[in-house]
């Protein structure tokens, strides 16, 4: 009920609000003469308009939305640029930016997702100019159209600690199911809403990688007042009528209780927007007719020496010489040094020959060119650099400039789902490249220098030798192109065109990711994902074959037994013979092996707490108690584990017996040699290596 009131408070201020337009319209309406014409040149003109609004989604999971709560609506934005086709009929091009979500929490059913949204299209708009007073400043709308929907949909299945939900007939949340053995011992969970796992990825039905894309007819109404000076507000809602019932992930085919209907999904868009009519009638100049006759005039320009050079202005190509300057029989003051300044303006007279000068006649040195043309950059509103204290360094006596640690690196590419086998090699052709990974996203990097210029010099570089690339600035961790553009969205095709072969040490081929923790100690670690579906992990980068082995030797030793070298040349793989191995035995290029951890450092512990700050003295006493209880230290904090464990089973058993001495948050988590990771991942690469 009270879901339900908030529903209709919520409608009732919309209607609220459009007849408080309406009543406003009334008091507005212009008597003077020319209020029609005023109002159909605001009409007539493009407008821009930028808003915000609420996201409403209507589709399987929450059953369509019944007993529909704003407070779960989520916050959308929306660009439009829009202009009259004719007085009753307006055409727009729209970008709509936010996120749909909605949790359905049921005795027979627990859903939910979160799903960002990118939409792009156009609408046409009536406005019912012939039944309105022509001279309105309030004036309703409906419309119609057609549009691209991109969506990434998100489900919260796990805790922070990679515990799964479960939901209990009798309300609570906990980590095991109902049915379970074990259900006795299950411990009782609160959701985090964090939307961590990819519905898509999850294939909780079987769909497959289906498309993230589809299209929708958005049907709308709404009313737009005029504001003086060519600003408008609009306020209106559009239902979104998509062709796909994946959205939420749930279809009629879904399994079990998952089930759905067979309607595609929805979504509703209410929104408030401020939009500018741009004035595009051109300014007329007011023109003075000459005083003269044509005779005169003649007369004058013929006769005249404005500047007094000796050339009358009629045949002067250089006017306002300076006085008692030489000149030559065109007007031009000479040149003596051929610089192309003339003399009267020359700062240095004796310019040596095709050295390149500035508007002074002063020569220019490679940095006085790498200056301009950042200041032109610059002053192309393209946000390149936003000073020269950032294109050049901090300055010595400027606090601030210190205060911010930048460096800057040439991005070659990036991905966020598998790229090709060949896309890889061209990668790793490049000696110097490595990953840096945020979010989804993994972006492909070479080079790291602290100052700007520096890094222009290698993206110069990198386009002599036809690869494409972008600087970008490192900052607190987060990479921004410096030339205000978005990032690439795929690997740029580049290569290395020396010659030279690259080699480096490839530790493993996974079919799921593993955490970052298995390769902490591992150097220059590159992470590839491939549209084969396996995630492949490289470390080093070589040119010298023997210093190559000797770190796949150095991997071994670090449990990496499956380690094997692999050489690239100008975008190609190359046999190890051509990058300059010999080898002893008779081996198959072609087949190598995929990489794998040694089992034998993988094993499984009992985590009982985690401590940011001091450990609590009761704790230490406590952890004696129990014995065999050891600290692993990180930089962020310190995590107590119970023993060293070769199965999952053995140590379940032991967190059950330390849950009932009061470790009640105690889990189990898997380790390789000292570093965790979760104990999933442990058991995986323990079944099968990969």
């Amino acid at each position: 009920m009270i879901d339900r009131d908030r529903s209709h408070t919520r409608s009732r201020l919309f209607n609220g609000g459009i007849g408080l337009l309406f009543m406003v319209a009334s008091w507005w309406v212009p008597g003077h003469a020319d209020a029609q014409s005023d109002t159909t040149r605001q009409l007539m003109r493009p407008t821009v308009g930028f808003g915000a609004g609420m996201f409403a989604f209507y589709g399987d999971v929450g059953n369509r939305s019944a007993g529909y709560n704003p407070l779960v609506s989520r916050v959308g934005y929306e660009l439009r640029a829009s202009t009259a086709i004719t007085p009753w009929l307006e055409g727009s091009l729209f970008a709509l930016h936010g996120r749909l979500a909605v949790n359905e929490r049921s005795t027979t059913r627990n859903l939910n997702f979160e799903s960002r949204i990118t939409v792009g299209g156009f609408q046409l708009a009536y406005n019912f100019h012939h039944f309105l007073n022509p001279g309105r400043r309030v004036e309703p709308f409906v419309s119609v159209g057609f549009e691209s929907v991109e969506f990434l949909s998100k489900t919260d299945l796990y805790d922070a600690q990679g515990r799964r939900y479960h939901y209990w007939s009798d309300g609570t949340i906990r980590d095991m199911a109902e049915t379970d053995p074990n259900a006795g011992a299950a411990q009782m969970l609160d959701r985090d809403y964090v939307y961590e796992t990819d519905v898509r990825e999850n294939n909780a039905d079987g769909f497959g990688r289906y498309a993230e894309r589809t299209v929708a007819v958005p049907v709308g109404i709404g009313a737009r007042m005029l504001l003086p000076k060519g600003f408008d507000l609009r306020i209106g809602a559009t239902l979104h009528f998509t062709a796909s019932d994946l959205l939420d992930g749930v279809t009629a085919d879904s399994r079990g209780e998952r089930a759905g209907d067979s309607r595609n999904d929805r979504f509703l868009y209410t929104s408030f927007s401020l939009g500018y009519a741009i004035n595009i009638e051109p300014r007329t100049k007011a023109t003075k007719s000459p005083t003269l006759t044509d005779e005169e005039m003649d007369l004058l320009v013929s006769r005249g020496d404005e500047d007094g050079d000796g050339v009358i202005d009629f045949n002067d190509h250089c006017p306002h010489t300076p006085p008692g300057a030489k000149v030559d029989a065109r007007g031009c003051p000479l040149d003596d040094d051929g610089d192309g300044v003339g003399d009267p303006f020359d700062d240095e007279a004796a310019t040596l020959a095709g050295m390149p000068v500035n508007g002074r006649g002063v020569g220019l040195t490679d940095d006085d060119l790498l200056r301009g043309w950042l200041a032109w950059k610059d002053s192309g509103n393209v946000n390149f650099v936003r000073s020269r204290m950032e294109s050049f360094g901090p300055v010595a006596h400027t606090p601030k400039a210190k205060a911010v640690k930048r460096t800057y690196v040439v991005q070659v590419g990036s991905q966020v789902e598998g790229i090709s086998e060949e896309m890889i090699q061209k990668i790793l052709s490049l000696p110097d490249v490595r990953t840096i990974e945020r979010g989804d996203s993994v972006f492909y990097v070479v080079g790291d220098y602290e100052e700007l210029p520096d890094a222009l010099r290698r993206h110069i570089s990198l386009m002599d030798q036809g690869i494409e690339g972008r600087v970008m600035a490192a900052e607190n961790g987060r990479l921004t192109p410096v030339d205000g553009k978005g990032t690439q969205a795929s690997p740029a095709a580049a290569t290395t065109p020396t010659g030279q072969a690259i080699l480096r040490v490839q530790l493993g081929a996974f079919k799921k990711k593993l955490s970052g923790n298995v390769f902490k100690d591992v150097p220059d670690l590159m992470t590839i994902t491939g549209d084969d579906g396996l995630t492949r992990y490289y470390t080093g980068s070589f040119t010298d074959v023997n210093k190559a082995a000797q770190h796949k030797v150095q991997m071994h030793l670090q449990g990496f037994t499956g380690a094997f070298l692999v050489s690239f040349r100008e975008g190609k793989r190359i046999p190890l013979t051509e990058a300059g191995a010999r080898l002893t035995g008779r081996e198959d290029m072609r087949n190598l092996p995929s990489g794998s951890i040694d089992k034998n450092l993988i094993s499984f512990s009992v985590q009982l707490a985690t401590y940011a700050g001091n450990t609590p003295a009761e704790a230490i006493d406590r952890f004696i108690d129990i014995g065999d209880v050891r600290p692993l230290i990180s930089e962020d904090a310190v995590r107590y584990v119970h023993g060293r464990f070769t199965s999952r089973a053995q140590a379940e058993e032991a967190r059950k017996r330390l849950q009932a001495q009061g470790f009640e948050d105690a889990f189990v988590t898997g380790l390789v040699s000292d570093r965790l990771i979760p104990a999933d991942e442990a058991e995986r690469l323990l079944k099968d290596g990969r």
